[in-house]
Parts: C-alpha cells; sequence; structure tokens
C-alpha cells in the first residue's frame, strides 16, 4: 500500500508552483511593457491641439468694452429733442420705427439688422449713449423704454434706462462700462418657434 506524499512534500510543491506563477507574471509584465513602448513608437508625435480651431482668436473683446466705447461714441452728440434722438443711430445697423413719448416716459421701437451677429447690447448701448446725451441738453425725461424688432413677427426683445442712471454718468458718478451694465440687466429677450403649416403626416 503506498502512502501518498508527505504533508512536507507537498507544501515544498505548492511553494515552488507559487514561485514559478510569480516569476512568469513578472516576466509577462516586462513583455507587456516592451510591446506598449514599441507600439508608442509607431505612432506620429502630436503636434497640434485638436482643440486649436475653437479657440478665439486674442484679445477676446469684453462686454463691457463693447457697452463703454458705443455709449461713450453717442453721449457727446448733440441730441436735443425726439427727432434727433431718432436720427442718431443712422450710422448703426438698426432700423428706428418710432420714437413717443408717453407723460414723462419716452419710447423708442428699432429693428435690429444684425441681431443674430451681433446681438442686442450693440444696439443699445449707443441708444443709452444718445439717451445721455438727450437728457444732457435738459430734456425731461424720467425713463426710456426700448423694443427690440426683428423680421419675425414674434420675436422680439427690450430694456429700459432710468434717467438717473444717465444723469449719474454725465456727471460723472457712473463709468461708461458701470451705466452699460446697469442697462444691460434690463435686457429681456423672448423668441418662440415658428408655427409650422404642415401636419406631420404631410
Amino acid at each position: 500500500m503506498n502512502p501518498g506524499p508527505s504533508p512536507a512534500s507537498g507544501k515544498a510543491e505548492t511553494s515552488t508552483r507559487r514561485r514559478l506563477l510569480r516569476m512568469s507574471g513578472v516576466a509577462g509584465l516586462f513583455l507587456l511593457s516592451g510591446c506598449t513602448e514599441d507600439v508608442g513608437e509607431e505612432l506620429p508625435k502630436n503636434t497640434k491641439w485638436p482643440s486649436a480651431a475653437l479657440k478665439p482668436e486674442l484679445p477676446v473683446t469684453e462686454r463691457t468694452d463693447v457697452l463703454e466705447e458705443r455709449i461713450e461714441a453717442l453721449a457727446d452728440a448733440e441730441i436735443t429733442d425726439e427727432d434727433e434722438f431718432g436720427a442718431a443711430f443712422d450710422d448703426y445697423a438698426l432700423e428706428v420705427e418710432a420714437v413717443e413719448r408717453e407723460q414723462n416716459v419716452l419710447s423708442i421701437e428699432y429693428v435690429n439688422t444684425e441681431q443674430y451677429s451681433a446681438g442686442d447690447l450693440h444696439d443699445i448701448a449707443p441708444i443709452a449713449g444718445a439717451f445721455a446725451a438727450l437728457l444732457d441738453s435738459g430734456y425731461d425725461a424720467l425713463e426710456l423704454g426700448i423694443t427690440v424688432l426683428d423680421g419675425a413677427p414674434a420675436s422680439f426683445g427690450s430694456a429700459s434706462i432710468e434717467a438717473e442712471w444717465a444723469a449719474a454718468y454725465n456727471d460723472g458718478g457712473l463709468s461708461a462700462k458701470e451705466y452699460g451694465e446697469l442697462v444691460a440687466t434690463t435686457v429681456e429677450s423672448t423668441r418662440r418657434p415658428p408655427e409650422v403649416g404642415v401636419s406631420p403626416r404631410e
């Protein structure tokens, strides 16, 4: 009768197997690292960031810079009444539809002809400058209401300018940027999707 392997010989075989497994694992990692390095060397080096085309050209124009420049462009103009106020924007991409006064509130409606490329602030800033010039000439109003129109009757925007903001700018209490930022906080825009006159089944 064969007594079989002794416990001591079984432990030795297990220990030997573990050593072989460890050595083969280390060798495998070494070979794998060599293969990975070879693959990396085969690929060309990246010499250009993929997102480079998406970066804006520097320097980027800040919103406050646009407000300041356009407010100052008209704030020194000679504007004394509603007619001169409405005619002050001939050099800008807006078409004045109406300038009206009701009690102490002056209002202007205009079509923004470059809404999608420039935005409403590009037009509201010179309007703010012209309103400051109008008040500086002695014109009396408490507020200017602005209505922005475009070619689609379902689209519009609005803004308002308090006379005290314009007066503070004229007196030096507000910079053009600060005055512009106050006006910018009042801008509201609503756009509804166009109605489609065709049934989805057609």
